[in-house]
This record gives structure tokens, sequence and C-alpha cells, in this order.
């Protein structure tokens, strides 16, 4: 299972959305409202109560990630798919249980460690069995100068200028082409592939209209047609398993994404934004924003330092476990009517075979859209 993530403005959070509301199953990082705890809804669970259900598969996912293994290191594959997760046959599943509880023992004992805890990552780092000595050689660390000089141990540090919030984002809106421009705008279409595991390339259109109307449309070579969309109300998706109507995060996810003048109003998108300090993606200098969206749920916007752009956005979900991230680059940006967009858009999960890259051929704004793209499709006639 795929997370889901909010993003920036109209174009990326639809994005990320309409891809992830069907292929992915719907589901959300976010608990649903009245959603059971994974005790309730799955068989044996003994350490991971209270744990929402829907988190039980990224956590999973990050442990796996965290150890370099698999499901069948700890769980029972009766053949093929088939899975009885239940069993306690092996015991590398005890293990884990009680790796599991002296995690939370050291983070409830300790809860002044830097960056939120310990998890499994933090001494396995993809090794099943984690190093309990350096790797030789080592390199030896970089003073920064001088005893007492800057930089230096003792020494003072120089104080760095950072811009503020509004610099940042100001620099941002300018940089995509500006509000007036935007606003020149009332619809846009876009047309390209969604490249998944094994270099799939799935054709995908999707289509906006202002102020708050969006649809998707994905033509998969064992799925069908996978179709969501949003028409100022309802938010709908419908695959070959069905059609049903978005709700909760879901629905607040699309609504978001359905602002198609997002982009040059970013603080209606992310409450409580301040500046996080700087830092670079390959040799780009970066401005790094975040915004905390809700008790669980953080995400950091990477911006450009020179030429203002939006490169990246790290969401993570905080878990009963851990911290879960999940990435999305932005990347070759063009000027369409006077306003750039990134023609690829690249997503990264704790599981990475369920990475996936959006890459658009075409993007043409201001053109006409039927009004009735946007509502779910009706009902298939019973069969007679």
């Amino acid at each position: 299972m795929k997370q889901t993530v909010l993003k920036l403005s109209a174009l990326t959070l639809f994005v990320v959305a309409s891809v992830m509301a069907f292929i992915n199953g719907g589901h959300a990082q976010q608990q649903p409202q009245g959603e059971k705890p994974v005790e309730q809804v799955r068989k044996n669970i003994q350490v991971l109560k209270g744990l929402p259900d829907s988190q039980l598969i990224p956590v999973m996912q990050f442990m796996s990630a965290s150890l370099g293994v698999n499901c069948a290191f700890c769980h029972v594959n009766a053949g093929g798919d088939k899975w009885e997760f239940e069993k306690d046959d092996k015991p590398t599943k005890g293990t884990a249980r009680r790796m599991i509880q002296m995690q939370f023992d050291i983070n409830k004992n300790n809860k002044d460690i830097v960056g939120g805890g310990v998890t499994c990552y933090t001494c396995h780092k993809g090794q099943s069995e984690p190093r309990g000595t350096p790797q030789l050689p080592l390199t030896p660390p970089a003073m920064g100068g001088g005893p007492g000089g800057p930089g230096g141990p003792g020494g003072p540090r120089p104080a760095e200028q950072l811009p503020t919030v509004d610099q940042v984002l100001d620099k941002y809106v300018q940089a995509i082409g500006g509000k007036a421009a935007y606003e020149k705008l009332n619809s846009r279409m876009m047309k390209g592939v969604q490249i998944v595991g094994g270099g799939v390339e799935i054709p995908v259109e999707t289509y906006q209209a202002a102020p708050n109307k969006l649809v998707s449309i994905m033509t998969t070579p064992r799925q069908g047609v996978i179709m969501s969309g949003y028409n100022g109300t309802v938010g709908w998706s419908k695959n070959a398993r069905g059609q049903r109507e978005l709700s909760g995060a879901q629905l607040e996810q699309m609504r978001r994404a359905a602002d198609f003048y997002g982009d040059i109003k970013p603080k209606e998108i992310f409450p409580n934004l301040r500046v996080a300090g700087r830092s670079k993606i390959g040799d780009r200098d970066v401005f790094v924003l975040t915004s905390r969206l809700s008790d669980d749920r953080t995400e950091r916007l990477f911006f450009d330092a020179q030429t203002g752009l939006l490169l990246r956005i790290v969401g993570i979900t905080q878990t009963l476990l851990a911290r879960i991230p999940e990435q999305t680059d932005f990347e070759d940006y063009r000027d369409v009517d006077g306003v750039k967009v990134p023609f690829t858009i690249r997503q990264s999960f704790i599981d990475p075979r369920n990475d996936w890259t959006r890459k658009y051929t075409e993007v043409k704004h201001n053109v006409a859209v039927d009004e009735a793209k946007f509502n779910p499709p009706p009902p298939a006639p019973a069969p007679k």
C-alpha cells in the first residue's frame, strides 16, 4: 500500500491524489474518522495495539526497509499470494515483537532524544543484524577551524541569515509566473504517462477547471480505465472493482487538489509554516519550510535558493512505531502560457516497489472542458 501525501498546489496535489485514490486502493496516511485500531481488524496483534489499521502496512514496510528483508523474514507464506500473518511459527517474529517493545520503552523513558526517538532504522540501517563496531577505515571528522576560531571547538558560529516565510513564498510565486499570470488562467489539460515498476508506462490525462474542479483518467494494462475526480462538491473514484465517493482525509485531499489557484496562495494549503533552515538537493542550495498539518503529519518544502522554484516535498507521518516518510520531487519546469509547470514528478516511498514517475508531454491552459467530465459517472444499468 502506498501512502498519500498533501502537496503544495492544485497541480501537485492533484497528481498525487488522483494516482493514490485508485491505483493504491484509496488508503490515506491520516486515520479516517471512526477507523478501528488494528487489533480489532487483524488477528494476533500483540505489541502494536492502538495502531490505526490503515497504518499497519506502512509500518510493516518501514520495518522491512530498516532491516533489508521481506515479509517472509517473519511471516508464514503458504504459497504464492497466500499469507498466514497471524501465525507465530518463525522465531524472528517473536524477536521483532521484543525489539518493538524495546523501542517503545527507550522512547518512553527518554523523551528528550533528538529526532523524535529511536526506530528500527536507528540501529539496523538496512541490515538484518545491526553493526556494533565502526567499519574501518574511518574518515577523520572535519574540525572546521582551530580551537576558539570560527566554527572550531569552543569558537563562535556566525549567525546564518535566512529569509522569512513570506520572502520564500513570494519568490516562489514570482518564479512560477506571478499572481497576475495565474489569474489569467481558467482551465488546464495535461497529457503524459505514469511510469511504474518495471518501466511500465500508463497513459494519463488530467483536466482542471477554476475554481475547484478536476478529473484524471488513466488507462492501465491490467485494470483498464481508472478515473478519479472532484466536481466542486463530490470527490469520487472509479475502476474495474467499482465506483465510490471519497470521504474523510481523501476527500479533503481532493478538495485541496481542486483549488485551481492553490499555487498562488500556499499559506492556505500549508498552515503554520516556518523556516527550518538551509539544505542542499544535489548541487542546488535550498531553503526548507515546514508545516504541521496535524498532530501526526508534517511537510518539509524545499525551495531552490536561486530560482525560487519548489524542488521537493518530504511528508512525514508519525505512527505508533516510527515516522514514515515519502518524498515528491519536481523537475523539468517549463513555461506554459506564462506559468511554469513541472513536467516530471517523482514519488518515492518507504517501499521502492511503490515508487512512480509521472512525465507530461503536453500541457495546455484555457481549453474548453466539458463540465460533465468532473461529475461521478452514472451507475451502470442493472442487468436484465
